[in-house]
């Protein structure tokens, strides 16, 4: 059995860097349903402008998870970016809610969707056999790091300079991801392995496992993104000044955990990981609905953190456990369109419930959501092939290659 390779490579810290500018473009934009309220927009009206930008997302997946398996990769993440740059830019001259306002988010979701796919499976190809969940794990700081950065960053700039000026900024960073995605290089054994390696192994169709663990995901993505996307309005709701403590406090745990435990699923199993962190996120869901100071609202933060952070990259790298070199694009584009199924459909469903119940209402059904992921987790049927390729270093490269 061939041991792990101590290090990871130069492009595998490249992807991770242009995933890290790409997503602080992204992630300035969980400040634009403040841009939004100001301008008068009601929570259910921020909940579609915000949702359409998923649902534009799910849209293209089904031909993305089929481009990846067939041609090239990094075109899709430089591709994303610029276009991701081109809308932040053209925010200058969209003003108030309307047509160009929905088409600007249909564009951003597309784009966000080509980039962030295509650099998470790049991230899963390149990195070192029987590591897959710490390599998930670092990628997935390169996220995290900028849900704090970004709207602690865009609260200042905004302030002061207005959200014009926090639309340059995001434009600009998604211009510097493309030049970024434009210098990695992707080896030849990734390129060619759709190609050379058979489509044989279990489909997507028929593996009841794969599909209860992305309804699972649905269910994650629900309680996320009612979160991200309702948190800075409700903080405004409750009379606190900030809501970037939020976000930090989040971010600093997720990264914590991460590093200290990102590769703990590889070592006893990917479930024994999943089921706690789910729980941890959704007491923390629920708990948000109570916060009333800003000692309560870090605390839930750091808690929030701690079940997401470790949630996201093993339930990723469970899923990916079930694929094959012919599949992967497909497994990725499965794993994060069920995510983001959940988090388009937190908008549209949770922005009528804070209208007509409140957020305590709408925080105790999202804590609901993540709840019910559990059970599904619970009901999906073992397989002896997923803790063979969490706890074997190198059982999938042996499988790609066979």
């Amino acid at each position: 059995m061939p041991a792990p390779s101590p290090r990871f490579s130069r492009d595998f810290y490249l992807v991770t860097g242009a995933n890290f500018i790409f997503f602080l473009n992204f992630a300035s934009f969980f400040l634009l349903p403040l841009h939004l309220e100001a301008g008068g927009a009601s929570e259910e009206t921020i909940g579609y402008v915000m949702g359409t930008a998923g649902l534009a997302g799910l849209c293209v997946l089904p031909f993305l998870g089929s481009l990846l398996d067939r041609i090239g990769r990094r075109g899709f993440v430089v591709g994303g970016a610029l276009a991701m740059a081109l809308a932040s830019f053209a925010y200058l001259v969209v003003r108030g809610i309307g047509p160009a306002l929905f088409a600007l988010r249909i564009i951003q979701g597309v784009s966000f969707t080509f980039a962030f796919v295509t650099a998470s499976t790049l991230a899963v190809e390149l990195a070192p056999p029987g590591r897959r969940g710490q390599a998930l794990g670092i990628f997935g700081i390169s996220t995290l790091t900028t849900h704090a950065i970004a709207p602690a960053l865009g609260e200042i700039v905004a302030r002061r300079l207005g959200f014009d000026a926090l639309f340059v900024l995001a434009g600009s960073l998604g211009l510097v991801a493309a030049v970024l995605a434009l210098r990695i290089r992707v080896p030849r054994s990734i390129l060619l392995s759709a190609a050379s390696v058979p489509s044989g192994g279990p489909s997507l169709r028929r593996d009841p496992a794969l599909w209860l663990f992305a309804a699972t995901m649905v269910t994650c993505g629900m309680g996320f993104g009612a979160v991200l996307t309702f948190t800075p309005t409700f903080v405004h709701a409750i009379g606190l000044e900030r809501v970037a403590p939020f976000f930090m406090s989040y971010t600093a745990a997720a990264v914590a955990v991460r590093l200290a435990l990102g590769g703990l699923s590889d070592r006893i199993g990917r479930r024994r990981v999943l089921v706690p962190s789910m729980l941890v996120l959704a007491v923390a869901v629920l708990a948000l609905g109570s916060v009333a100071s800003m000692p309560a609202l870090i605390g839930v933060g750091l808690l929030f953190g701690a079940g997401q952070g470790m949630t996201y990259p093993t339930a990723n790298a469970l899923m990916v456990d079930l694929s094959h070199a012919g599949n992967l694009g497909r497994v990725q584009t499965l794993f994060s369109g069920s995510f983001s199924v959940g988090v388009a459909a937190s908008a549209f469903v949770f922005g009528a419930v804070i209208e007509r119940f409140g957020y305590r209402t709408m925080f105790s059904g999202a804590a609901a959501c993540v709840a019910l992921g559990v059970v599904l987790l619970w009901l999906a049927p073992e397989s002896a092939a997923i803790e063979e390729a969490a706890l074997e270093p190198g059982a999938e490269r042996r499988a790609w290659t066979s």
